[in-house]
């Protein structure tokens, strides 16, 4: 025991140590009540936080299959595909979600009743597959490859739709030579990030390849400040913009955590919202645009991560963690479904 301690007494000491513990439990006490209290209140004022829209689920059994669209599984292999009974288009589309989980059904579903063949893949979380967005094997795309020569009459074009995480996935493939003839990413990313496990203390690669790490901007190397804003607004259960995060991250990575679609010679769709909260995909969209001729960006202002055609009708707090406004989602919506169609007829005939 200190000096001063000695002076005032060891039960005078004892007594001030006291005191101090108990105002420690009494801050610790009163920010835990600010939390919970926030958490109701955010909870019932923003409900997107612990909402799904609709179609986005990772539950297989919540959609449907029928004749034409029939649920496929293989050995990571899983999801659905769509043969339409009058095929006009050649090739097939295979399409993924993001980081919901979802298969993107209701995409699959659209390019389905327009004629096109279509895999609607899961990319993880299913039981045969890594249970989280981390470690994800890029060559799993081997089996898709597999599947389509086997059980398509006319295999080619592939083109690959992604959104958000599973357009960083969609532009990997491309990136390192998987056989994709067309690329499609809404929300894209320019560089590849860490991995969505948080179950433990360590910081893993959303995705590897052939059992190499494919190289990432870590969260780790974000700073504090725009972490500590993350790490609150989920705690008080406010809808969370990663954007700051991802930036951060992106900042301070190496070189080869970048997306490199230099060498890739078939077509690539970039959409992304001006406005986007979730992440960086303006800028994404424009610089992985820089690195080609065969590379075509669309960034639309007023728009966010997801354009939903009818945001208004979304649980409130979207705007805050996904971006944008009802208007200006509804008008990228429609211009971007219109420029994805035309481009998709002139690639598969």
């Amino acid at each position: 025991m200190g000096p001063a301690f000695c002076k005032i007494g060891p039960m005078k000491a004892l007594k001030i140590i006291g005191k101090i513990v108990l105002w420690g439990l009494a801050i610790i006490l009163v920010l835990a009540l600010v939390v919970v209290g926030l958490r109701a209140y955010n909870g019932n004022k923003y409900p997107i936080t612990h909402s799904m829209p609709e179609g986005m689920s990772s539950d297989k059994s919540s959609y449907e299959t029928s004749e034409h669209i029939t649920a496929i599984e293989g050995d990571y292999l899983n999801g659905f595909h769509f043969r339409p009974a009058d095929k006009k288009h050649s090739g097939v589309v295979v399409i993924y979600g993001g980081s919901e989980g979802s298969p993107d059904y209701s995409r699959a579903k659209q390019l389905f009743d327009a004629g096109y063949e279509v895999l609607s893949l899961f990319f993880f979380g299913q039981p045969n597959q890594k249970p989280t967005l981390a470690n994800v094997p890029l060559e799993q795309f081997d089996e898709v490859t597999a599947y389509i020569d086997e059980h398509v009459e006319d295999a080619s074009p592939v083109t690959v739709i992604g959104t958000s995480k599973g357009a960083e996935f969609a532009e990997l493939f491309a990136a390192h030579g998987y056989p994709v003839d067309n690329v499609v990413a809404f929300a894209p990313g320019h560089y590849s990030y860490s991995g969505l496990d948080f179950t433990g203390d360590k910081d893993f690669p959303s995705f590897t390849d052939k059992g190499e790490v494919v190289e990432y901007a870590s969260f780790r190397k974000a700073s504090i400040s725009s972490g500590a804003k993350m790490l609150w607004d989920m705690a008080t259960s406010y809808p969370v913009s990663y954007r700051a995060t991802y930036e951060s991250a992106a900042d301070n990575a190496s070189d080869g955590a970048r997306i490199d679609l230099s060498d890739f010679d078939g077509n690539v769709l970039l959409f992304a919202g001006e406005a986007d909260q979730m992440w960086q995909a303006d800028v994404a969209a424009r610089a992985l645009a820089e690195q080609g001729s065969n590379i075509e960006a669309h960034v639309y202002p007023d728009a966010g991560h997801a354009f939903f055609p009818d945001a208004e009708k979304l649980p409130n707090g979207w705007q805050f963690m996904l971006g944008g406004t009802a208007e200006g989602n509804r008008a990228a919506h429609e211009a971007s479904e219109k420029t994805l169609h035309e481009r998709l007829a002139e690639w598969h005939g």
